[in-house]
């Protein structure tokens, strides 16, 4: 409501700006006026259309007048309408606060403010309180210390894991280490520290921090590994690979392939591939296709039967000219997988 009302004020001064600006209505009509009549002298036949436009332009100025003084009376209103809209704003956080509906927020304040006013402010009470907080503080840092003791444990496994998983997917030489920051003397849901990923690609360099080092492909294949490695205890329903085989063939892209079939046994893997030693390995086959029509692009997405599923990994093999060999090939490559 509030919206409308605000997009209706300013197309109405739109409105009144296009008729009564120097190159608008009102005197667009006055000067074709001025210009018929001085043409009239020569020809009677124009009175008629004079008349009109003289008629018009009179309508068009009492509009203007109206409109002025209508939008004079209604300007206040705006700034009314945005304070307005500023505290239903402030109603909608406070009831996301709350976790209720503006119609609630009242009873909710009415409960806060019951509850305040049985709270004792005595100094036993404040006194009562502060122990149970030292105490509940001494508990925290008792845990988060436990707890950071067997993160640095884990960090230490998972980072040898990933690591030796990574040498088999296409990038020797690389390593990936789990580090544990942390934070002093502070409270936080998650611990007392937080995990950053380092990360080398390529023997002889330095680890350095996981999204300034590696590329697309090798950011799908770390998060391969990591997902393999702790397949057993995370639980993700979908994960997407984007490229995951950029930059890999052979026996290594079958390596990748096999590993996402072997995640495919816990969560949905949804791969965009143009490997075949990937796609053979895939349960269901969705060929993606875009097309140009009339300056615009389409993407079409088709669910391949067993035969077409054989032509387009035997495509991905051979080319675009499907051989006999390529597709008892391509055949073979998906019943080994099967």
């Amino acid at each position: 409501m509030l919206v409308r009302f605000k997009n209706s004020y300013h197309s109405l001064s739109k409105i009144l700006e296009s008729l009564d600006d120097e190159s608008g209505v009102n005197n667009i009509l006055i000067e074709a006026e001025d210009v018929i009549g001085q043409a009239r002298e020569f020809d009677d036949r124009l009175e008629t259309i004079q008349s009109l436009l003289s008629n018009a332009q009179v309508q068009i100025q009492e509009s203007i007048y109206d409109l002025t003084n209508y939008l004079s009376k209604v300007s206040g209103q705006e700034a009314n309408v945005t304070d307005l809209e500023a505290r239903i704003n402030m109603l909608h956080d406070l009831g996301r606060k709350h976790r209720c509906q503006i119609p609630e927020l009242l009873h909710a304040q009415n409960s806060i403010q019951n509850k305040l006013n049985e709270f004792d402010t005595s100094s036993d009470q404040l006194e009562e309180l502060l122990t149970k907080q030292k105490q509940l503080e001494k508990d925290y840092f008792n845990k988060s210390k436990r707890l950071s003791e067997k993160r640095q444990h884990a960090s230490v496994s998972l980072s040898e894991k990933v690591t030796d998983l990574m040498q088999d997917l296409g990038m020797p030489g690389s390593e990936i280490l789990f580090c544990l920051n942390s934070y002093k003397d502070s409270i936080r849901s998650n611990g007392n520290e937080e995990i950053i990923i380092h990360v080398k690609t390529n023997v002889g360099q330095d680890l350095k921090p996981l999204s300034k080092v590696a590329s697309g492909g090798e950011l799908s294949r770390i998060s391969l590994a990591l997902s393999v490695v702790t397949r057993k205890t995370e639980l993700t329903p979908s994960i997407v690979f984007d490229e995951v085989d950029v930059g890999i063939s052979g026996s290594v892209a079958e390596i990748v392939g096999q590993l996402l079939k072997k995640l495919s046994d816990r969560y949905q893997i949804i791969c965009v591939t143009h490997l075949a030693q990937v796609a053979a390995q895939g349960k269901e086959h969705l060929k993606v296709i875009k097309t140009q029509q009339s300056g615009s692009t389409f993407t079409k997405v088709t669910a391949l039967n067993q035969e077409q599923r054989t032509d387009e990994v035997a495509r991905i093999l051979g080319g675009i000219k499907i051989s006999e060999k390529t597709r008892i090939a391509a055949a073979e490559m998906i019943k080994s997988s099967a």
